[in-house]
């Protein structure tokens, strides 16, 4: 039997693990200083395989976020957008709730907020460029 050969099916599988970790970190900025256990730790997951599955799920969930935008919406229940300060934005499940939030910060504190959708499909936010 041809070693090299042998090895190269074991050779990919630890890149594939290896890969699930750069694309956590790559995706979710905010997670870049944890190591691999505690990656696996936010997620809930056990080892490498769940975080991959985990990944694929949500990636699946985006590609169909058009026909099912409400079932996307249900199971990714929040987004890792940022505002000016770094700090994580408000996200309003529906576009009538960040309308009806804009509406009551024109009329309470007379500032001028746009609603646009999450870039992340998770649901609406406020900003005021």
């Amino acid at each position: 039997m041809n070693l090299k050969k042998s090895l190269k099916p074991i050779k990919q599988r630890l890149a594939n693990k290896h890969q699930a970790y750069i694309t956590i970190r790559r995706v979710y900025t905010h997670l870049v200083a944890l190591d691999n256990a505690e990656i696996l730790d936010y997620y809930q997951v056990r080892d490498v395989e769940g975080l991959a599955a985990h990944i694929e799920h949500i990636k699946t969930i985006l590609k169909n976020k058009t026909e099912n935008y409400q079932e996307a919406l249900e199971e990714i229940d929040t987004c890792f957008c940022k505002d000016s300060q770094g700090e994580f934005k408000y996200l309003y499940p529906t576009q009538k709730e960040a309308d009806r939030q804009q509406s009551y910060t024109q009329k309470t504190k007379h500032i001028k907020l746009k609603v646009y959708p999450c870039p992340y499909h998770c649901g609406w936010h406020l900003s005021r460029r």
